[in-house]
């Protein structure tokens, strides 16, 4: 997924500590490398989730076919002030591992609450985080107040700025949620330490319409018009951007996480990504969490990200496949400001990739390897993953979590939940 789109064909990469070294055609001969053979498969960059709320998974399914602000004020916000824990986010976000790693993720940008917890989870599942503590005007599990938030964000940042695999950012909820004060406390902190901001932009029409009915400006415009938007920044959504939001995004160099199943079941809209595109708007993809997705599978939110602007445009050459896996690959990179390490295979980055079985009854034939991926292929094609030159997933099964104990765990944070909620 380099600038040049370039396809070996019985390639090899040569890999040394975590670093990729060389990439050629045919097999690169070295004395004493451990060679691993990926005949039948392909290998390409893991996908960079740029959107997610990991601990969720532990309310997969608790509130679903809801409009967005009756899902959240009615039954998450008032079921994650019982459960959200720091115990039963080490867990949930252990099992979202599972599920990610699985599915082909290697990168995850998240916004939650003890992300501390899940950075320390996720160094230790060897998979690639961005992670902020979401900052909101209302206590929360994590914090009492927006200064002890603010503070836990920049505690964060100051204990892994500079780590190989945990990268820090700081995150505001939404416009809707934060005050100006709060939403330029965060750039602040965000500007300090050259780190992403990551905030939920004009996710539906109610949104829009209270935020321009107090502000007299759409939410983008807003953000825009109070120092925000910038080259950091990473709104995620952005369903429901105005001409001039659209070109804003793009001066600014904002990015967009485009997150096509979540909208959709929350029926929030359809953003018009291909617009976006075109625009010069960098979009990667982002899952949201498994409350509003009811899953982490990267390899359906990139198919859902090429099919969704060919049927509201009536055209088919909107989001070809190739433009959709740069969406889950090195633009989501780019997007987090690490696409000097990751999101793709290039000599020098890091060396975070998927082996994915191309020789299965739902592939063959391949007649073109862009259109297989996201067309044809499930999570199930994928076979192995490496993070930072480390396997984290061999043969289907993953090396650095016990996948029966987080399964057991998981379990008995939903009995109690449910004990609870009857």
């Amino acid at each position: 997924m380099n600038e040049r789109m370039e396809l070996i064909k019985n390639g090899s990469i040569r890999i040394e500590d975590n670093q990729i070294k060389e990439i050629g055609e045919g097999k690169i001969q070295i004395p004493d490398a451990e060679y691993f053979d990926a005949e039948g498969m392909i290998v390409m960059p893991g996908f960079i989730n740029t959107h997610t709320h990991v601990p969720m998974t532990m309310l997969r399914g608790y509130a679903d076919d809801l409009p967005l602000h009756t899902w959240l004020n009615e039954h998450i916000f008032p079921a994650e002030a019982r459960m959200v824990t720091p115990e039963n986010v080490a867990v949930a976000s252990r099992f979202a591992f599972i599920e990610m790693i699985k599915s082909g993720t290697t990168c995850f940008n998240d916004m939650y609450f003890f992300e501390d917890i899940i950075a320390s989870e996720a160094k230790k599942a060897g998979i690639r985080a961005v992670v902020g503590e979401s900052l909101i005007d209302f206590p929360t599990p994590s914090f009492h107040s927006v200064d002890e938030g603010i503070a836990r964000g920049e505690s964060l940042a100051q204990q892994w700025y500079g780590d190989s695999l945990i990268h820090p950012a700081i995150c505001a909820h939404s416009p809707y949620t934060c005050s100006k004060e709060t939403l330029q406390k965060a750039k602040v902190l965000s500007e300090k330490y050259n780190i992403p901001l990551h905030i939920h932009v004009a996710e539906t029409r109610k949104e829009v319409e209270d935020l321009t009915a107090q502000t007299g400006m759409a939410p983008a415009e807003y953000l825009y018009s109070i120092g925000l938007l910038d080259k950091n920044v990473v709104a995620a959504h952005s369903v429901w951007l105005t001409p001039k939001e659209i070109e804003l995004y793009a001066r600014t160099r904002t990015s967009v996480a485009h997150c096509p199943k979540s909208n959709l079941k929350l029926a929030s809209g359809i953003a018009d990504t291909d617009a976006y595109l075109k625009a010069g708007i960098n979009v990667g993809i982002g899952t949201d969490g498994t409350a509003s997705n009811n899953t982490l599978d990267m390899v359906e939110e990139m198919r859902f990200a090429a099919l969704l602007p060919k049927g509201t445009r009536y055209n088919p050459e909107a989001v070809n496949a190739r433009t959709a896996l740069r969406m889950a690959t090195i633009n989501g990179a780019k997007a987090l400001g690490i696409h000097h390490l990751t999101g793709s295979l290039e000599v020098g980055k890091r060396a975070d990739l998927i082996v994915v079985h191309a020789d299965a009854s739902n592939m063959i034939p391949v007649y073109d390897e862009y259109s297989a991926l996201v067309y044809a292929s499930n999570s199930k094609n994928i076979r192995f993953s490496m993070v930072n030159g480390k396997w984290i997933m061999r043969n289907r099964e993953i090396t650095n979590i016990n996948k029966t104990d987080t399964m057991e765990a998981m379990k008995q944070i939903v009995n109690h939940q449910t004990y609870n909620r009857k």
